[in-house]
């Protein structure tokens, strides 16, 4: 599932970033982590859950859209990712995950904001040279993950609008 390629492709959705994730978690043949199994994942240092299994299905479904700081801190412990990458807009789960994990890549970047564009390139040239060096691709990556592809939930029709739809579909049968 490679990520948005370019600034014309939508940004992920939260929904969208944690069905990437789950994939992420198991393997090919592996059946996916039911909600419970994701929920038992993470939890605080007293034993007790950081988030519950209904949230969890409910951010995955799409339904929640804009949860509270404590339910990203709780997916990200859950899905095993930077709590930033859920936040919108932060689609680079590579870098995050490098910015999260390493206190060297930290302090390489605020030593290189000091010297603004000069510096960056002079960093992005040195990575470049270290990955040539060690018979990588200088540019690439791995993989991006793809856009969500999902339908969008249709809205629950009330009885009247159920009821009126319903006569419509009878009289195109008998029309």
């Amino acid at each position: 599932m490679p990520m948005p390629t370019s600034t014309s492709d939508p940004p992920w959705t939260l929904a969208t970033k944690l069905r990437f994730l789950h994939a992420r978690l198991t393997g090919k043949e592996d059946p996916p982590l039911s909600t419970r199994d994701l929920a038992a994942r993470a939890s605080d240092e007293n034993g007790k859950p950081l988030i519950t299994h209904t949230v969890i299905h409910a951010t995955l479904a799409g339904t929640k859209t804009n949860p509270p700081a404590s339910t990203l801190m709780g997916l990200s412990a859950v899905f095993g990712c930077p709590p930033a990458f859920l936040l919108p807009e932060y689609d680079d789960l590579a870098s995050l995950e490098v910015y999260h994990q390493h206190e060297q890549a930290r302090e390489a970047l605020r030593l290189v904001a000091e010297l603004g564009e000069a510096g960056a390139e002079g960093l992005l040239q040195a990575a470049q040279g270290m990955r040539a060096a060690r018979g990588l691709d200088p540019t690439g990556g791995p993989p991006a993950p793809a856009r969500d592809t999902a339908a969008p939930r249709r809205r629950r029709l009330s009885r009247t609008e159920a009821a009126k739809a319903s006569r419509q579909e009878i009289r195109g049968l008998f029309s």
